[in-house]
């Protein structure tokens, strides 16, 4: 297991307990149901974010998570929608950045979720590329319905399933839905770190 001293310093108060996280953003327990539960509140973002991993699942079906594609390590590398496996692609831990923003570093490769070129036109993948500071890689939650829609800073559009649930489908930026569509609300289940 890659460790994450430095990467999570700095978190704040965090405060994770039998795998789920407290304040507002209230995720499921992982496990092969992936059964999801609702949030406690309403906030516009969450208050505190997790000190351990992750992955991204899609609320409409949470067998499907965001997956780097191949397990691949280099710059550049798609994120894909993909069944859960339980591997260290689909693992993800997050920082926070300003202004309620957080950076997502795949535990396999440690390069952040990062809208490719920095691109605002919708249908811009969404690769792994080496962490910084730039805003195609900072991402707010904002609540819609049992999950939350991921938007990402330097383009106010959001993180989405291209053609919709399928397996392989391209994780790209698009606009965001005012109700929350089945490819655009997400599930950030908190994983035992066992890798």
């Amino acid at each position: 297991m890659k460790s994450n001293k430095g990467w999570a310093a700095g978190l704040g108060a965090v405060v994770v307990s039998a795998g789920l996280m407290s304040g507002s953003f209230n995720p499921a327990v992982a496990d092969d149901s992936a059964a999801a539960s609702t949030r406690a509140s309403t906030d516009a973002a969450p208050r505190s974010i997790v000190a351990q991993q992750f992955t991204l699942r899609l609320a409409a079906d949470p067998r499907q998570v965001a997956n780097v594609r191949g397990a691949g390590t280099d710059n550049g590398v798609p994120v894909i929608q993909y069944p859960w496996s339980g591997t260290a692609n689909e693992r993800w831990e997050a920082d926070s950045a300003l202004g309620g923003y957080y950076r997502f570093k795949s535990v396999n490769s440690d390069k952040c979720l990062n809208v490719a070129g920095s691109g605002t036109a919708n249908g811009t993948q969404v690769i792994q590329y080496t962490c910084g500071n730039a805003d195609n890689e900072l991402w707010r939650f904002v609540p819609k319905g049992i999950g939350y829609q991921i938007v990402v800073k330097s383009s106010n559009k959001c993180l989405n399933v291209a053609g919709g649930l399928g397996v392989g489908n391209s994780l790209i930026q698009y606009d965001c839905t005012a109700q929350g569509a089945p490819n655009d609300v997400w599930l950030p289940v908190w994983e035992p770190n066992t890798i």
